[in-house]
């Protein structure tokens, strides 16, 4: 009988756990079904990029379908219009794309507009420009992507802050430090992870959320489905966080916990503000 009792009670932990699981898993759309769409604002505007599978490096888990679905709650919690968001995803989000997309997007903003800038992918710091950060295109290749300046995190920044725009609020799932999912992509850089270099922007107009700081790694969260840090920025957006600072506040002690409690000190996650946390989302 004790036996059974101990198996049983077994059984229940792993039916609850399994439960807990699956409520996680499926979180997100049932916010995102319970949100009421906001009123249509065309003075806001998306850029959305996701890849997942890239054409010559080691592909990023879940990036894709966190991708969309930030999309998807942006448009539905602040009223995006879709012709006013461009999404670019995996085979869609190349070099060529990229560059014509944003410049479209930018010629075709106006002052008082808002842009939300997303980039969920590799980063890369470039050793030989002093650890400067670039965002990597689906095909891109790491050796070159120094001579394609146009993806430096600096002049992305600099185009977002220096538009008609008023205020610009960027989200970036990517450390910067070369490696994601404790896997690095400098594969000539022995194993080590580097510290990217920091960048500067208009600081009064533009706020940055990024996944981690420094040598941290960029981990994806089994249990949803989705990315680490975008998983909570998205719950967080759903769940009413209105303020730059609160969003952020949230968003961060959930990851750093949550970094801890599966990967353990050594893939720990602190995300990082830059600029005016001060602004609302």
């Amino acid at each position: 009988k004790k036996n059974l009792k101990k198996e049983f009670k077994k059984y229940k932990v792993k039916k609850i756990k399994q439960r807990l699981e699956q409520d996680n898993y499926n979180k997100l759309d049932t916010l995102l079904a319970k949100t009421p769409q906001a009123p249509l604002n065309y003075h806001k505007w998306l850029f959305v990029i996701g890849i997942e599978n890239y054409e010559n490096i080691d592909k990023i888990k879940y990036a894709k379908r966190t991708a969309l679905m930030f999309a998807k709650v942006m448009q539905k919690k602040l009223g995006i219009p879709k012709s006013n968001s461009f999404i670019l995803l995996d085979t869609k989000a190349t070099e060529g794309n990229i560059k014509n997309k944003f410049r479209i997007m930018l010629r075709r903003i106006a002052k008082g507009d808002t842009i939300y800038f997303y980039y969920n992918g590799h980063g890369i710091p470039v050793p030989n420009l002093k650890n400067e950060p670039f965002m990597l295109a689906s095909d891109s290749y790491v050796d070159f992507i120094s001579d394609e300046k146009f993806f430096s995190l600096k002049n992305i920044y600099s185009m977002l802050s220096n538009s008609k725009a008023s205020k610009v609020v960027a989200f970036v799932d990517s450390c910067f430090s070369g490696a994601t999912d404790a896997k690095t992509i400098l594969k000539g850089v022995a194993a080590t992870r580097l510290i990217p270099k920091r960048i500067s922007f208009n600081k009064k107009k533009m706020v940055v959320i990024t996944a981690g700081k420094d040598r941290e790694f960029s981990n994806g969260y089994d249990k949803t489905g989705y990315r680490l840090f975008s998983y909570f920025l998205m719950k967080n957006i759903l769940k009413g966080d209105t303020s730059i600072k609160k969003l952020y506040s949230d968003t961060k002690r959930e990851t750093y916990k949550t970094s801890i409690r599966e990967f353990g000190d050594l893939r720990v996650q602190h995300p990082t503000i830059d600029g005016n946390y001060n602004l609302g989302l």
